[in-house]
Order: structure tokens, then sequence, then C-alpha cells
């Protein structure tokens, strides 16, 4: 069984132990390549992407199994010259400690108790479009009941520090830094809505960010910007709202109805996440999935 996140490379020592031993592989695709690598490389030809091509090819080849972790990556790895039924969609679950808790200490004292506070949690780069965010706060800024909270860092950081400071946005965006992820489910209590976003590429749109599961299974409505796949997660469920991918506008729209609702309808929509969670991502489920793949392979 071979997990890869990135690179595909972390497969090539499995087909030595596969010819040697005679056994199956089990391939579980987080990661599609060579098209990562043009979108989250920012490559302006596909020299790069199309020198790795026949080795993604050899390696999907040599795998028994392919797994991969949204259904929009079925159709590339077929096109790769891979029979259809060697692919099975199978998503990713999220962490344990991930589920509707009440935090003990509040953690955005800083911030207005009793304003409607939006939270991205995770990496600040380039994939995550940090660019339309930030022309959505700008649209929103004389709405002081709508606050920005931002966990997480990354290379962009410096980059939207300064923008808060270009777009007047400091008493509204708010950057808290990193912390532990065992401790993510704190902050996320004190969210009225989580937020996630993806640059507008083709990549993006059959992807689907790990921080959806984290999401839906703390039971937060959510909002998101991205187009396909993740988008329509979050509509299937009826637990939250989507805009397309780079469309600050629509997602001021989006947010500002949202700050209109009750509690108890935010409730709901919380309330239909974790339901399509348990559904769709839990874990227990998820992995006597797996152990079914994994018997029949060796049958």
């Amino acid at each position: 069984f071979v997990f890869e996140p990135s690179p595909i490379t972390v497969c090539i020592s499995s087909i030595f132990i596969k010819k040697i031993k005679k056994i199956p592989i089990c391939f579980w695709v987080l990661d599609l390549w060579p098209e990562s690598v043009y979108s989250a490389g920012n490559l302006k030809s596909n020299f790069i992407p199309n020198l790795l091509l026949p080795l993604v090819k050899y390696i999907y080849k040599n795998c028994d199994q392919i797994l991969v972790s949204s259904r929009g990556f079925i159709n590339s790895v077929a096109e790769k010259n891979v029979d259809k039924n060697k692919i099975k969609f199978f998503p990713q679950w999220a962490e344990h400690f991930f589920k509707p808790v009440k935090s003990k200490v509040n953690h955005l004292k800083t911030i207005p108790a009793d304003s409607f506070k939006i939270m991205f949690a995770g990496n600040i780069g380039e994939c995550q479009d940090f660019p339309s965010i930030l022309e959505a706060a700008k649209i929103l800024k004389k709405n002081k009941n709508i606050q920005w909270v931002i966990l997480g860092g990354g290379r962009k950081e410096s980059w939207v520090k300064s923008k808060i400071i270009e777009y007047e946005l400091s008493d509204s965006f708010h950057l808290l830094g990193s912390y532990p992820i065992e401790r993510m489910p704190e902050f996320y209590s004190l969210a009225d809505c989580m937020l996630f976003s993806l640059k507008k590429e083709y990549i993006f749109s059959i992807t689907i960010p790990a921080k959806v599961q984290t999401y839906l299974a703390c039971a937060k409505p959510v909002i998101a910007m991205v187009d396909g796949e993740a988008s329509s997660i979050i509509t299937n469920a009826n637990a939250g709202f989507s805009s397309p991918s780079e469309n600050p506008e629509s997602l001021a729209r989006n947010i500002e109805k949202m700050s209109l609702m009750s509690k108890l309808e935010l409730n709901r929509l919380g309330e239909n996440a974790l339901k399509h969670y348990k559904k769709e991502f839990e874990r227990n489920m998820l992995i006597t999935r797996m152990e079914d793949v994994f018997n029949s392979l060796v049958k």
C-alpha cells in the first residue's frame, strides 16, 4: 500500500518490492501528477510536466489498484493508459480529534465577541488565492460586523500583511499565526463559518482540499470560493455557500448573506455538514472499505 500526498515518485521503490516479492500494489493518489507540478509551480510551459509524463505512466501501469481522493481524478488517471476498472474513488478522512467541541478558552479575545467571524485555517500560499480573499474583505470593510480570522502561515504571509495595511483592513482582517493541528477544533468552535478557496486552475477544480473534511467533521458552516468537485460537496451537503474561483464579488455577497442568518440557521448548516461527513468521509467506514480493496487484491 502506497500513500501519495506528493510526489508520485514515492511509488518507485514499491515497484521493485512488487517484482521481487510478487505482491500487488495499491496506490492511493492524493496529488495528481504531472498536473499539480504545472499548477503549483506556476510554470509558464509544459516542458517539465511533459518530461515527467512517461514516469507517471510507468508508475500507474505497475499498480494493481489505484485509489483517488477525488472523483475528478479518475479521467485524468485513465487518460494515462490506465484501465478505469483499476481506479476507485477513495476520499480522505479527518483525524479523529476533528469533531464538534466547545473551547474552554477564548482564543479570539482581540476580536469583537458579537461579530460574525469567518475563519480560514491552513497554508497562506499561492494556490489559496489570497488576492481574491483580500479583495472580498476590501469590499466588505465598511461592515464592521464581519471579521476575518486567518490561522496558519506560508510564503504569501508577508504579502498579505502588506495588503492589510494598504487596504486599511487592520481592524477586520486578523492573522493569528500557526498552532498545533490538534488545537484546530477549539479555534473552529469560535468561528461562525469556515472559509476555503483555490485559484482558477483545472487541477484545483478536480481536487478536494483536506481542510474540507475537517470543517465538515467539526459541524461548521462553510463558505467556499472554488470551482468543481469541492464546490459540489458544499452545495450537495447543504452546508453553506460556494462561489466560483477568483470571484471576490460573489464571495463577498455570500459572506454578507451568511452573516445575516440566525444562530438557528447557522446551526442547521453545521448539522448538515456533520451529517454529510459521516455519510461520505467517516474514518471507520472508509477503513473498512479499504480492507475490502486489500482483500479483493489478495484474492
